[in-house]
């Protein structure tokens, strides 16, 4: 048998479990009602009829996995097999967004329409499939030059179709290009491993589509997949990470952004179907991004040779009262988030049974960017020794026993993500916090484990995070 059988080879997916195994992702031993349903007391029921499904076969079972298609979706034979292992291998370790954005069903509508998204989901799917041939040494020399180039030419093709949009004024409101110019950001982090393509890509890329785009579009109530609101939601994260990494500015920030934010919030429907505390906390980073911008040009006025330091000057008291505000306001966050978590545990159907409740990829990262956030905060303050004069304004600087505490949990809520099947680049920010306060060699070899297994997925650029962090440790 071939190394690599596409989705025609005459097999569909069968599902035999029963509709509650088949929800909790276990074993079942058939027969209705099966010896699990009856053993925890749940209603046992077949399987329904499932639309339309591929199988893809040839994989290592760490990658193997079967997804739905949307409906109608119809795909050219030659493009079969890279589409169906993006949705079926590609997305599925590398998620976004927990179910309620609905990323993959998105992607997959929008593709009907848009071939330069089709080439953008192409490029990476070869690309990773040719990073996961190597890992398994199924692959020669020569066959990754092959697929490489094909990469290549379908990214190249995708470019073209965008920057065609870009010249005719055609892409606003367009969310397929949208999306695309992210995708083509995250393949230029599977490629370049110094990480400069994707952020001159996201920055004048993605960032300024997402500028240009009326903002009106993010309050206006919807529910189907290829909004813009999903698309916004989704992603802005990695726009916050760019911005606390490199210390730029971002237009999160901007006042029209953030009334926008707040009027979708205050939408009674949108709010019912699309907020979650993960959001509240990202309507709060770019607030924790332009202090480290202060603090930052502060910095830099104290070494020139002829300014005076004066420890009690309005500014310093100013960015001292900032920091002691959002920390607040982070304490509040994770006060009202623990309230909210305990209230929906209660109205979760496995609440009265003795099941461990189902794991929520964007509480566990909320709770990471919480507590990234919180040693970031600290840190604009604490690495100048000027705070730390009797005489300067007390700052929001935490104590090295608080930090070690929230360098673990940072460790180990990103070991559970990367279990989940949430992509490593999300991890980027948290992971360098971390490493920058790691100082034991166990909590500094997690880190570069972490980053490792993120490289291994593909994202060669968590490359240039290790290289980083080995040059702060001095190794």
């Amino acid at each position: 048998m071939p190394p690599n059988v596409g989705p025609y080879d005459g097999r569909k997916a069968k599902r035999k479990r029963c509709e509650a195994c088949v929800r909790r992702k276990i074993k079942c031993h058939g027969g209705i009602p099966c010896s699990t349903c009856v053993r925890t007391n749940r209603a046992c029921k077949p399987p329904l009829k499932p639309t339309s499904s591929l199988v893809f076969v040839g994989q290592t079972e760490r990658f193997h996995t079967t997804a739905p298609f949307a409906p109608n979706l119809l795909w050219s034979s030659k493009h079969d097999r890279n589409l169906a292992f993006f949705f079926m291998s590609f997305l599925p370790i590398n998620m976004l967004a927990n179910g309620r954005l609905h990323v993959d069903t998105a992607l997959q509508l929008l593709a009907k329409s848009s071939p330069a998204l089709v080439d953008a989901i192409q490029a990476l799917s070869i690309l990773h499939r040719r990073q996961h041939d190597q890992l398994a040494t199924s692959t020669t020399r020569a066959n990754a030059i092959c697929k490489t180039t094909e990469a290549l030419e379908a990214y190249g093709r995708s470019v073209r179709s965008v920057q065609k949009q870009l010249a005719s004024s055609q892409f606003q409101g367009d969310t397929a290009t949208l999306w695309t110019t992210f995708l083509l950001g995250l393949f230029e982090l599977m490629r370049d491993a110094t990480g400069e393509n994707w952020l001159s890509h996201f920055l004048h890329g993605t960032c300024t589509m997402l500028r240009l785009q009326d903002v009106s579009s993010l309050t206006t109530s919807s529910k189907h997949p290829t909004h813009p609101q999903t698309f916004f939601l989704a992603t802005r994260i990695f726009e916050i990470a760019r911005a606390l990494i490199y210390t730029e500015p971002t237009f999160l920030s901007d006042p029209k952004w953030t009334s926008a934010l707040c009027k979708l919030w205050g939408n009674d429907t949108t709010r019912c179907s699309l907020w979650h505390p993960k959001e509240a906390l990202f309507d709060m980073l770019p607030q924790v991004s332009h202090l480290g911008i202060q603090t930052a040009h502060f910095r830099e006025t104290l070494s020139q040779q002829d300014f005076e330091f004066d420890p009690k000057c309005l500014l310093m008291q100013s960015l001292a009262e900032q920091g002691h505000h959002l920390r607040h306001l982070l304490h509040q966050w994770r006060t009202e988030t623990v309230i909210w978590e305990q209230s929906h545990s209660a109205q979760s159907p496995n609440s009265t049974s003795s099941l461990q409740p189902v794991p929520d990829p964007d509480l566990l990262t909320a709770h990471l960017y919480y507590h990234a956030a919180s040693i970031y905060l600290s840190g604009l303050f604490d690495y100048d020794s000027y705070w730390q004069t009797p005489s300067a304004p007390h700052a929001p600087i935490l104590p090295r026993s608080t930090i070690v505490l929230h360098v673990a949990e940072i460790l180990r809520l990103s070991r559970e993500l990367l279990a989940l099947g949430v992509s490593g680049v999300l991890l980027f920010f948290p992971l360098r916090v971390a490493g920058a306060r790691a100082v034991d060699g166990r909590s500094r070899d997690c880190v570069l484990e972490l980053l490792g297994d993120t490289e291994r997925r593909g994202f060669v650029v968590a490359g240039s995070f290790r290289g980083d962090l080995l040059e702060v440790w001095g190794r």
